[in-house]
Parts: C-alpha cells; structure tokens; sequence
C-alpha cells in the first residue's frame, strides 16, 4: 500500500482520530512543625520549590496534603506536587514490588516536585536542548515513589460534577524518566480541558525490571509501581474533584508500552477506564523481554556489580544482601554493560505469569485484555531520535547525512544481527531505493524509515489491528507537523515524542515561540484527547 510502512500494513478501518544519598519530601507535623518524611530519619529541604499565592490543604485517604494554586488561562488550578503513594523501595526493599505507604498524620507539604528514580542522564550533546530536556531536572534517589497532581479548583465545588482524569505514563526506554521535567507539566492541560491530570514515578532500568527468580526478584518491579499509583489516584479520586469512574491511561514510548501492559494485566486493569498510546506498545521489540534474556542480564549485572552470581546457590541471601548495599550509580553504570545496539535496553517488562499471565500476542489473540476503547498513533519520523545515538559516528544531529551503499547494508545487518539471512535479505530488498541505489540521502532515509516501521509503527498497527478484532473500537492518528522551534536538524523531521508538546498543551504558553497554528494544533490535540477519555 502506498504510503504506508514496507514491512507492515495498517487497515483503513482503524483511522479515527544513588542510594547513600536519600532526599525526601517534607511532611509538616501539625504539632512540631518538623520537616521529615514518613518512615524516613532524613532531613531535607528541596531547593525547587514553587510558589504561589494560595496555598490549600485537602484531606485524602492517606491523610491531610497541602498543596498550591496558579493562575492558568485565567483559571483556579491546584496542584500537588509529591505526594507519596508507597515506601521508599531502600535497603531490603530494592528490587522488590512497592509497598503502600501507611497514612500519615499532621499535613504533608505537597508544594516541592519529588525526586526523580535513579537513572543514568543522556549526556551526549551537552548544553543541547533538544536532549536536555528529557534529562532528570529534580535529584536522583531511589526514594521517588511519588505522584503529582493538576486539578481545576472548580470541580471542587459544591454542585459541580467530577471531571475527568488523565493519568500520564512517561518514557525513556524503561531506563529514565521522571515526572518532573517542564514538558509533563500539566497546569495548561488540565486549565485548558477541565481535567484532572495526574501523573506518577515509576522505577527504572535495574531497579524496576531486574528479574533473579533465585532471589526473589520477580522482575516488573516499575509495573507495580504505576499499578500501585493507578490504584491512589482511584481510590482518592473525589478528594481531587474527579470522576473515579473515568480514569484514562495515555502514555508516550515505553508509557505507552506500560499502559498497554495494564490493558493486559489482571493486576491493574480495573484501575482505569480507557488508553491512549503514543509511539509505544509492549510488542515493541524493545518493549518486552523473554525471562531468558532478563535472567542473563541479572546475573551479569550481579557480577559486574562484584556480588559473585556463582554464589546465588549456596548463599543466595549473601548475594541479595551484596546487590542490595551496592551503590545505585554503579548499578545504574553497569547494567548498560548489557545493552545490544539500537534501541536494545538492557531492563523490560517480562512475562511473569502474574502481571503478565502470558505472550502479550497470545493474549491479543483470545480477546484476553481490557474491553475498552483504545486512541493509538505514531510519529512520521520516529527513527531518526536513535540512529543519531547509535550512530554517532555517521550521523549528525544537525545536517542532512548521506550514506554509502555498504554502511546502509553494514547497519541493516547489525540492527537484524538475530534475523536468519533470508529476513535480512528481505529486508534490504524493501527498503532499497533501486533507482537511487548510490544516493547517500536515500540511503539515510530508507534506514531512517526502517527503524521507524521495525520499533514502532508496525508493532502499533498490530496492536491496533489484533485489539480491534475482538469487536473493540480503535482509533488511530499520524503526527506529521514539524514543530517551528525544534532544535533537532532539519532531516530529522517529526521526531519521536515530538507530539508530547502538544498533548500538554505547550503551545498556548505565550512566553514560549510557537506559531498561532501550534497553538490552534495544540488545542485540537488536548481536545482529541479529553473528549476520547469522556466518550470513547
């Protein structure tokens, strides 16, 4: 079919649309005025604090929050940063499944942003916005189980009824990631649309996915995490002014992979009501891993990491006591030993037996997930963000990149290294540009469109399709503007997660240069979506 990916299809029926250092959130005793954190002896001050006139204090089920109010489009918009919805995963508690945290008393300051998970920053270009901006801008701490709340004042009001609530999953490959970062800010988002917004941390790369059965380390540690925060946001609802009853999942690369993992589990799909993806299912190639290959990886880590996985046998609580008192920047440094080329992450969800009872596409094909309605898309250029990082040597983030014959054929091979020569072969046929068969631009283009069609729009469209057959309704959208603003160069078009401005509404930030066409898109796609989580 014209137009549409080489080695897929997409059906015309679905288009529609570290760990010495713990830093901690503070929680005022009425009484004493102490600054601490439940279950925490240590002390802290973040130095990000936001201020605002008006400071509130609602009571959840946890206890009493206070959070701030901002002005937004002319619109009363409460916002609680840092609230707690489990323990600090610390000392015994690394690597296992989250525990809820117990109900606090006196009123806990919800006015900081909360730590980010420990990760390892993308500091290739430094000083470059366009990969800044993805890079955790609050400390690193393994205490980061935390959410953040928008809510427009109004539905608070007596007589008003429950908005709805848009509960953000983030990216970043289940190796990074944090709430914090300004693009997730969702004051204009929730002004806008007259939505609540909510979104949560969630463990990343070893500490969210490490799998060592010996140990106890069941993997999907991050899954939990959300599913635990999905949970809060549920049963604390009301408190906020929204509708316990339409909770909409939407979530961008490996938060839409997570979310499509919810639709699956019998652990978590009660929790929300309808789910949006962006750029990322869980039959992504790099989204999903066999219990084989999470199994090599933690044992490597354990050794890499000095703990000795010879020992796991006859001493396997050593070796946990070992991996738990390991410093996390070394862990965090370590596990990237494993990864195996573009977009090969080192840490991924697995099939467990209970979160994932079984094979994602095995489950697809039984009619075995959620019945909701689903909103999916992609990206026009989604491959472009990695060949530039595991290619940097033939790539350049800023000028168009002409490649020979023999490097386009030498990439292909590498990326499909695990394909039988026949598929490579295949592969190479579909996406040459015969006439063009020395054209260094087309080269570039064909490998860009390959990664693309390969990580993420084939895997979509399956997902659509085999969730659509079931009777289920599907709606599918393409994102192809180029924003005016984007660093990134020229050639490398609509990038991943180029959408995500635009879902938060970015654009009507006057402060900010986008065009009066951005804006009216921005509007468009906040619309889209809002209505979709009101009506399918």
């Amino acid at each position: 079919m014209k137009g549409q990916p080489k080695i897929c299809y997409t059906s015309t029926l679905l288009v529609g649309l570290s760990a010495s250092t713990e830093i901690h959130n503070n929680l005022i005793n009425s009484s004493t005025l102490e600054v601490n954190h439940p279950g925490s002896s240590t002390k802290y001050t973040k130095k990000k604090t936001h201020r605002a006139k008006d400071h509130l204090v609602i009571q959840t089920k946890s206890g009493l929050i206070r959070g701030i109010r901002k002005q937004v489009l002319g619109k009363d918009i409460d916002v609680f940063y840092g609230i707690p919805f489990a323990k600090p995963p610390l000392k015994e508690l690394r690597f296992h499944k989250p525990v809820a945290m117990d109900p606090w008393k006196g009123i806990l300051d919800a006015t900081n942003l909360p730590n980010s998970c420990e990760q390892t920053p993308y500091e290739y270009y430094p000083g470059f916005e366009g990969e800044a901006i993805w890079n955790p801008n609050t400390p690193l701490s393994e205490d980061c189980l935390y959410l953040n709340i928008w809510a427009p004042a109004k539905l608070r009001e007596e007589g008003e009824l429950p908005g709805e609530i848009l509960v953000w999953l983030y990216g970043g490959g289940f190796m990074a990631g944090t709430i914090s970062l300004e693009i997730y800010d969702a004051d204009i988002m929730a002004a806008a649309n007259n939505v609540v917004v909510a979104s949560m941390n969630y463990r990343v790369g070893s500490f969210g996915y490490l799998y060592l059965k010996e140990l106890d380390i069941l993997g999907n540690q991050g899954l939990y995490d959300q599913a635990l925060a999905m949970k809060w946001i549920q049963d604390n609802a009301i408190a906020f002014g929204g509708n316990p009853n339409h909770i909409t999942l939407f979530g961008e690369s490996a938060g839409g992979g997570s979310v499509t993992a919810h639709l699956l589990s019998p652990i978590s799909r009660n929790y929300f009501n309808r789910a949006i993806l962006q750029s990322g299912v869980i039959n992504c190639p790099w989204s999903i891993m066999t219990v084989e290959k999470a199994h090599t990886i933690g044992l490597q880590l354990v050794d890499d990491c000095g703990c000795n996985s010879s020992l796991i046998k006859e001493s396997p609580k050593k070796v946990i006591a070992c991996m738990q008192n390991v410093n996390a920047s070394t862990i965090n440094n370590m596990v990237w030993n494993s990864y195996w080329g573009i977009l090969g992450f080192p840490t991924a969800p697995i099939v467990d037996g209970i979160f994932l009872p079984d094979d994602p596409m095995e489950m697809l094909k039984r009619g075995d997930y959620k019945d909701t309605e689903l909103l999916i898309g992609t990206n026009k250029d989604e491959g472009t963000f990695f060949i530039i990082y595991d290619y940097m040597d033939d790539f350049s983030k800023d000028d168009s990149n002409f490649i020979k014959r023999e490097k386009f054929l030498e990439i292909v091979n590498q990326i499909f290294k695990d394909f039988s020569q026949v598929e490579r072969e295949a592969i190479i046929f579909q996406y040459t540009e015969w006439e063009h068969l020395e054209d260094g631009y087309y080269n570039q283009k064909a490998l860009s469109e390959l990664v693309a069609d390969y990580f993420f729009i084939c895997p979509s469209n399956l997902f659509a399709e085999m969730y659509a057959h079931h009777g289920r309704d599907v709606y599918y959208y393409h994102f192809t503007h180029r924003t005016s603003t984007n660093p990134w160069g020229e050639w490398m078009g609509v990038l991943h997660g180029d959408e995500v401005d635009y879902v938060f509404g970015h654009p009507l930030n006057k402060s900010k240069k986008y065009s009066r066409e951005e804006e009216e898109l921005s509007r468009k796609i906040m619309g889209y979506f809002t209505t979709f989580s009101a009506t399918g």
